[in-house]
C-alpha cells in the first residue's frame, strides 16, 4: 500500500468529493481485496439504534461519535468520546498508518469530553479536517484541539465559550437530577447541541458549525474569533481569485464570510439548500428547492463568486431531487446523484459540464440503491443506503464505466462492512463518508465478535490482487 493523495477532510479535497489520483478501478467491486483492519478497536460506533433497541447489543453505549475517518500524510485520522461514566468522557484523536492500519499515535484528553449517547438521531460526530501538517478536531463538550499529523503531539487546545457554557450547565443539571445510563445514552445524551457537520477549514481558520451557528476560531493559535447564528449547512472554503474565503448556508441562503473576522460580504436567497454549495473554479454550485407547490423537486444553479456578490450562471430547473443531493466535481464535470420525486423513485446519477450546465449524461436506473456517489479513482462510485446499518441493512457500493458519459453499472457491488466477522457503522442525519487515495477505501465497521469500533482499507485498483 503506497498512499501519496490526501483525503483530508469528509468532502475530500476542496470539498468536491473527488480523488485527485484517479487511478484505474477494478470493474467489479465485489473483487476488491480487504487489506487490513485496524490493530486499534475501541473507536466508537456512530448510531448503535434506529427506532429503538440496540441493534449491536446494549453494552455498545460506551464509546461513540459518527466521524468519518479523514487522510493527510499517510496517516489516516478519526475523533471520537470515550464514555467514563453516564455523564463525562474522555476526548479521543486517533492516527493510524495508512499502509498498515497500525496504530502511529492515539492522544487522549481525559476527562474533556461529555457522554453525548450513540442512537439514531445522533447529538455528536463531527469529522477532523486537516491542513499544514495539522489535524483539527472538535472535542464532545465544545473543546477544539490540533495535533501534529506526524507525531500526534498536541499544538494547542482552546474552545467555542458559549458552547462549552451551555454544554457544562447542561452536565450539571444531569448529574444533579442524578442521571444514570438509560437515560444518558440512548436517543439523547448529554447536552442538547448538536454537533454532527465537519469541520472545515478556510484562510488559516476552523470552522465549526454546532447547532444552527457557525464559529472560527484561528488554526495557528486557537483563539476564538467569532460566531455567526443560522447556518444549517456544512461550512466550505471558497477561493474567489487569489483569496480565501468561507460559504456558509443556511435559512434559504448562502453568504460570503472574510474567514479572519466573520465580516459577511453579501447574502444571496436561493430557498431551501439541500446540502452546502459545492466550490470549484469560482463557482459556486447550489440545489436549492423551488416552491412548495413544486414539491421537493429542486432547482441545480451555478454561481460565480467575487467579493461584490454572486452572479447566476446557469441553472437547471428539471432537476429532480428527493429530500437530497448529491454533488462531487472533477475536471469541468459536475455529477449529481439523488432520487427521482416520481412514483417510479428512480435513482439516478447526472454529469453537467460545469462551467455552462450543458447535461452530458442522465443516468437512471431504479436498481441503483439511493444515488450518492462519490468520484473515485477513474470512475463514479454509486453509494447506498448508509443510514440504517444498524438495522442490519448492508449497504453496496456500485461502479459505473469510466468517464462522464455513456454511463451504465459494471460488475457487482461492494459491500465492504459486511465480511466474515464486520457489521455496519453508519450516522444518520448526516451520512458518513469514507476516505479514498490511490485505489484504496478507508471506511468504518464493527467487529461484532470483539464488540468493538474498526476502521477497514479495502484495495478498488485494477489489477490488484483479488481477495
Amino acid at each position: 500500500v503506497k498512499i501519496t493523495h490526501d483525503w483530508p477532510g469528509y468532502g475530500g479535497p476542496d470539498g468536491q468529493r473527488a480523488d485527485r489520483s484517479q487511478v484505474p478501478l477494478v470493474d467489479d467491486l465485489s473483487q476488491a481485496r480487504l487489506v487490513w483492519v485496524s490493530e486499534h478497536d475501541d473507536l466508537g460506533y456512530g448510531k448503535t439504534t434506529s427506532g429503538g433497541g440496540h441493534a449491536y447489543g446494549a453494552d455498545f453505549w460506551k464509546p461513540s461519535g459518527m466521524a468519518s475517518p479523514i487522510l493527510s500524510a499517510g496517516t489516516a485520522m478519526i475523533g471520537y468520546f470515550d464514555a467514563k461514566d453516564p455523564v463525562l468522557a474522555d476526548d479521543v484523536v486517533l492516527g493510524l498508518d495508512a499502509a498498515t492500519g497500525k496504530t502511529r499515535w492515539k492522544q487522549v484528553f481525559a476527562g474533556k469530553g461529555m457522554n453525548r449517547g450513540a442512537g439514531k438521531h445522533v447529538l455528536y460526530g463531527p469529522t477532523p479536517v486537516a491542513n499544514a501538517g495539522k489535524v483539527y478536531h472538535l472535542g464532545s463538550a465544545g473543546r477544539v484541539y490540533c495535533l501534529e499529523i506526524a507525531t500526534g503531539k498536541v499544538v494547542w487546545e482552546s474552545e467555542i465559550p458559549s458552547v462549552r457554557q451551555a454544554l457544562e450547565a447542561e452536565a450539571a443539571k444531569a448529574v444533579q437530577a442524578g442521571a444514570n445510563k438509560g437515560q444518558l445514552t440512548g436517543k439523547s445524551g448529554v447536552g442538547s447541541l448538536r454537533m454532527i457537520s465537519p469541520l472545515a477549514i478556510a484562510d488559516g481558520v476552523v470552522l465549526a458549525q454546532v447547532a444552527n451557528s457557525v464559529h472560527g476560531i484561528d488554526g495557528a493559535t486557537g483563539k476564538y474569533l467569532w460566531g455567526q447564528p443560522a447556518a444549517t449547512a456544512i461550512p466550505v472554503a471558497a477561493r474567489v481569485k487569489d483569496a480565501e474565503f468561507a460559504l456558509l448556508a443556511g435559512a434559504g441562503n448562502f453568504r460570503l464570510v472574510r474567514p479572519k473576522t466573520g465580516e459577511v460580504l453579501w447574502t444571496v436567497t436561493t430557498g431551501a439548500n439541500y446540502h452546502e454549495p459545492l466550490v470549484a473554479d469560482g463557482l459556486a454550485f447550489v440545489a436549492a428547492a423551488r416552491t412548495k407547490s413544486a414539491g421537493r423537486n429542486a432547482a441545480l444553479a451555478a454561481y460565480a463568486l467575487n467579493e461584490q456578490g454572486a452572479e447566476l450562471v446557469w441553472k437547471n430547473e428539471e432537476f429532480p431531487l428527493n429530500g437530497e443531493a448529491w454533488l462531487a466535481y472533477r475536471d469541468g464535470v459536475l455529477v449529481a446523484g439523488g432520487s427521482s420525486e416520481d412514483k417510479d423513485a428512480q435513482r439516478y446519477v447526472m454529469t453537467f459540464q460545469a462551467k455552462d450546465g450543458v447535461l452530458l449524461h442522465n443516468f437512471r436506473d431504479p436498481t441503483l440503491d439511493r444515488g450518492r456517489m462519490h468520484v473515485w479513482g477513474d470512475r463514479i462510485v454509486v453509494i447506498g443506503d448508509h443510514h440504517h446499518e444498524s438495522l442490519g441493512a448492508p449497504c453496496t457500493y456500485q461502479s459505473l464505466s469510466p468517464g462522464w458519459k455513456d454511463l451504465k453499472k459494471t460488475g457487482k457491488p461492494l459491500t465492504p462492512r459486511f465480511t466474515s466477522n464486520l457489521r455496519g457503522v453508519c450516522g444518520y442525519e448526516i451520512m458518513m463518508r469514507d476516505a479514498f487515495a490511490d485505489g484504496f477505501q478507508f471506511t468504518r465497521a464493527i467487529d461484532i465478535q470483539k464488540k468493538k469500533g474498526v476502521i477497514l482499507c479495502w484495495d478498488l485498483r485494477a489489477g490488484a490482487p483479488a481477495r
